[in-house]
C-alpha cells in the first residue's frame, strides 16, 4: 500500500540567476526580499510556484538573484481546501532548495557562502494569494 499526498512537489528550475559582486567589497548586513506568485491549472491539478529572491547588501556592492519555478501536483483537493497547500506549503516546500542553490552559488564564487536561515514564509500569502492565475498547464 503506497502512502501519498494530496499535495505533491514534483520539481523546481532556476529561471533566472544573478550573481554580482563589486570589486573589493565585503558582504555584510544582508537584507533579502521575495516576489510570489503562481499559476494553478484545476483542471489538470497542477500548481507552478514562481518564487524570486533578492539579496542584497546594505552599501548594494553585493546582489543575488534568483527567479525559480516550483511544479506541483495535486488530487482529492477541492479548490476551498487549496489555500494552504498553496500559500504555505508550496514555499515551504520550495524555499531549502533556493537556500541550498544561493549557499553553492555564493560559495564557489569565492566569497564566505551565504547561508539563509530558515524562514517561514507564511507571511507571502496575501503577495501571492494575488499574484496567482488560473491557467491551462498542460
Amino acid at each position: 500500500m503506497e502512502n501519498k499526498s494530496s499535495f505533491q512537489f514534483e520539481t523546481f528550475i532556476i529561471n533566472k540567476s544573478l550573481f554580482q559582486l563589486k570589486e573589493n567589497s565585503q558582504v555584510s548586513d544582508l537584507s533579502i526580499g521575495f516576489n510570489p506568485s503562481g499559476k494553478l491549472d484545476l483542471e489538470n491539478q497542477l500548481f507552478n510556484l514562481e518564487l524570486a529572491v533578492f539579496i542584497s547588501d546594505s552599501s548594494e556592492a553585493f546582489k543575488v538573484e534568483i527567479e525559480s519555478v516550483g511544479f506541483f501536483k495535486f488530487e482529492n483537493i477541492e479548490k476551498d481546501n487549496l489555500s494552504s497547500f498553496l500559500y504555505h506549503n508550496a514555499p515551504a516546500l520550495l524555499f531549502p532548495y533556493l537556500r541550498a542553490y544561493i549557499s553553492t552559488l555564493t560559495t564557489l564564487s569565492g566569497i564566505k557562502p551565504v547561508v539563509l536561515p530558515t524562514l517561514n514564509l507564511s507571511n507571502l500569502k496575501d503577495e501571492l494569494e494575488q499574484n496567482i492565475v488560473e491557467t491551462s498547464l498542460k
